[in-house]
């Protein structure tokens, strides 16, 4: 069982995957990315993932020059060489190699890399005591519904909840309106309503997101798709975050205020043993 990559056919070790240095994703950002996980074998909501990954190309014109069935094929290949049941799949598509100029040519053929490694699961006790998150003032670029390779405002924001001894960032816009995390999407229970931003180009239209917001439907729990206000999320009483590394993990601390009991709340635990039962069981 080994991390093991895949660059435009080639498959390596992941310490020897190697792309050029004039590769547009490397001097521009000029790329998408997808995050997957495999749980026993199986990769999870891996069509979902793909929709996604071909939206964020079309938004930035980038021209695929595989088929989808060709790529699913060549990913699961990849999971089962691996040999791991439990995995991380990274997917990450360039504009490909061309000397430096911003203009680029639509004539490009894209740099297509994937690797496999171990898993970073939530460790059990982290998810029973929830975790802490602090908010950052929303000051990224105008397309955060596209999964760019342009996360330097992302890395920032998370770095700086790290310092202050955080898991998270959840980034305000203008001052009052809650859009998401630094690494993921954010949700309030405000008075046993599930209320969650929604996806009108401000944020990234998280998978688990929409999976858990599914399940949540499914079993008549109330939800929203709305705006949430500053002082709403630090009203709330419970707060989460969803994507595939968490699934729904509870936020139990605001900027150093303690949300709801403090403790990872029912609503939270419910939705995250829902989605659980529902997708991976």
């Amino acid at each position: 069982m080994e991390s093991i990559a895949w660059v435009n056919g080639v498959i390596t070790s992941l310490a020897d995957a190697r792309v050029s240095f004039l590769d547009r994703g490397y001097l521009f950002g000029d790329g998408v990315y997808e995050a997957m996980k495999v749980v026993d074998g199986r990769i999870f909501a891996l069509p979902n993932h793909l929709d996604r990954l071909e939206r964020s190309m079309e938004a930035i014109r980038i021209r695929p020059d595989w088929a989808r069935a060709e790529l699913e094929r060549t990913i699961q290949e990849l999971v089962a060489r691996s040999g791991l049941s439990a995995a991380l799949i990274y997917m990450q598509v360039t504009r490909g190699v061309a000397p430096r100029q911003h203009a680029f040519s639509p004539d490009l053929t894209p740099t297509l890399a994937i690797f496999v490694s171990d898993p970073h699961p939530v460790a059990p006790e982290t998810r029973e005591k929830g975790v802490k998150a602090i908010t950052v003032a929303d000051e990224r670029w105008a397309h955060p519904h596209i999964k760019t390779l342009n996360l330097l405002p992302n890395v920032l924001a998370r770095q700086e909840a790290a310092e202050q001894g955080a898991y998270e960032a959840i980034f305000i816009r203008d001052g009052r309106l809650v859009t998401e995390c630094s690494s993921s999407n954010v949700f309030a229970v405000i008075d046993d309503l599930i209320v969650t931003p929604p996806t009108d180009g401000r944020i990234l239209p998280g998978v688990t997101r929409d999976l858990l917001l599914t399940a949540a439907r499914e079993a008549n729990y109330p939800v929203r798709e709305d705006y949430i206000t500053l002082e709403e999320l630090r009203g709330a009483g419970e707060i989460f975050i969803t994507s595939t590394g968490v699934e729904a993990l509870g936020v139990v601390d605001l900027d150093g205020q303690p949300v709801g009991d403090g403790a990872p709340g029912r609503i939270t635990g419910e939705l995250y043993r829902l989605f659980v039962s529902r997708w991976f069981v």
